[in-house]
């Protein structure tokens, strides 16, 4: 008597069911890691900028004209989806904003727009705490 090979039409739909809940489990965890690790990047580079601004003031006694030419940091954001804004730079305080955009704008509900003083003083615009937001 000859013994068959391969699978049943069984057995082929149960691996594919399997292999469609381990998809459905992992990729909200995959896409939840990948807004953080973007997020992250960006509040690298805010502080990049807040090192800048502190040279800046070093430099000229104020943080008023401050941009990102004066910065030499054009390219400090570049290939994030965030912009970087200098919200104010007056003679003693300045406040730096990331702002997420494009598709990261729609997924990271949680914390939305990251804030930066110069006295170190973190916010973020969503709902979320600037403990699980930030590093």
């Amino acid at each position: 008597m000859l013994k068959e090979a391969g699978f049943t039409l069984i057995e082929l739909m149960l691996a594919i069911a399997i292999s469609a809940i381990l998809i459905a489990i992992s990729y909200p965890l995959y896409s939840d890691h990948q807004v953080k690790a973007e997020r992250n990047r960006a509040e690298i580079a805010l502080m990049q900028c807040a090192v800048r601004m502190e040279k800046y003031f070093s430099q000229h006694a104020s943080y008023r004209g401050a941009t990102f030419t004066a910065l030499h940091a054009e390219n400090v954001m570049s290939g994030l989806p965030y912009q970087l804004q200098i919200t104010s730079a007056t003679q003693s305080h300045y406040q730096l904003q990331i702002i997420p955009t494009g598709a990261q704008k729609k997924r990271d509900l949680h914390c939305g727009t990251l804030s930066l003083s110069d006295t170190n003083e973190r916010s973020v615009s969503g709902d979320g705490n600037v403990m699980q937001c930030w590093m």
